[in-house]
């Protein structure tokens, strides 16, 4: 019996079957659609960015979170996606500012002074600006952050841009800026997670979500799957959980740094020529494990790490030996 023949039938729309038998639908060999964000070992590791996920990145205070997350809008927007942008604490003017500076070379960048002060602000000079704004004006929807910011407020606008936008990429920078109103918050995080989730599912979407981490140890240097704030529940349907690393806050006498710069030399880095490092805590991809980048000042972004020749590789391997035992690290 068809489909049509059952509604006749019933007199209304057919429920969906209960279940299907392995030859009702034909085997694909058409990869994923998915996003990558040029880092190859970033790409490797996690597959990119499939649609129907969501990615969950976490960090401690001033990590570079945000920096990231406008980083992989500019990697989403080049692939000729368009974007959602929900910024909890970042204004508008700023995210739009901060996205320029990262699209153009430092020769279109100037700087001003604040009065008579050292203080100086960066900027997009005004005739490049223009050409952006023809690139990415009708790419880019950024969320007012006047109206209410409750879960169902935000769905609703997401899925009115995925529908008359085609829009498949969305950042919410921050979970924790989406607004709760019951007594039970871990029980209210659970739902606002499930609700995300099935948003990206069934529309085939992909969803950057930003969560701050518990309170830690206070020398800690990298987090865990149990570290990151909220409900359980998060890590459970997130597909990829990235934590975001800056090793200049780090003090250099901290034994967890050691085990870190292990981590890094396994994969090529150096961690002296390491600004910052993803540290891949889940994925359904390829493999957890660490990318290292480096940081462009006046750009306010990052690039990947350079690698270690296979000489250098061997000169590390060397002067590790000859430290081992030792409390400080050989840098």
């Amino acid at each position: 019996m068809t489909k049509e023949d059952k509604e006749k039938i019933l007199g209304k729309k057919a429920t969906p079957d209960f279940y299907y038998r392995l030859d009702d639908y034909k085997y694909s060999t058409i990869p994923k659609d998915r996003i990558l964000t040029g880092i190859y070992d970033l790409d490797y590791d996690l597959k990119g960015f499939e649609m129907g996920c969501i990615t969950l990145w976490t960090g401690f205070t001033n990590a570079g979170k945000t920096t990231v997350m406008t980083m992989l809008a500019k990697k989403t927007i080049d692939q000729g996606e368009r974007i959602f942008f929900f910024n909890g604490e970042q204004t508008k003017e700023d995210f739009k500012n901060n996205l320029y500076i990262q699209c153009v070379e430092n020769k279109y960048l100037i700087k001003k002074q604040y009065k008579n002060s050292c203080v100086e602000d960066t900027f997009v000079m005004p005739e490049k600006a223009i050409e952006l704004e023809k690139t990415y004006g009708n790419k880019i929807y950024v969320y007012n952050n006047e109206i209410n910011k409750d879960i169902n407020t935000l769905l609703y606008a997401m899925e009115e841009l995925r529908r008359t936008q085609k829009i498949r990429v969305f950042f919410l920078d921050n979970f924790m800026q989406i607004e709760t109103t019951k007594e039970n918050i871990y029980q209210e995080q659970a739902e606002i997670m499930e609700k995300l989730r099935t948003f990206a599912v069934n529309n085939k979407v992909h969803v950057h979500l930003v969560a701050h981490p518990r309170k830690t140890e206070r020398f800690q240097v990298r987090l865990s799957l149990y570290d990151i704030a909220g409900s359980s529940n998060m890590v459970n349907k997130a597909y990829n959980i990235i934590s975001i690393i800056r090793l200049d806050n780090i003090k250099k006498d901290n034994k967890e740094l050691k085990k870190l710069q292990e981590d890094l030399m396994i994969e090529g880095y150096d961690i002296q020529k390491v600004d910052s490092v993803l540290d891949i805590l889940k994925t359904k991809g390829n493999r957890c494990g660490v990318v290292g980048l480096t940081y462009l000042n006046d750009k306010k972004t990052y690039v990947p790490a350079e690698k270690m020749t296979e000489e250098e590789k061997e000169k590390m391997k060397h002067k590790k030996q000859d430290n081992d035992g030792q409390e400080e690290l050989p840098w």
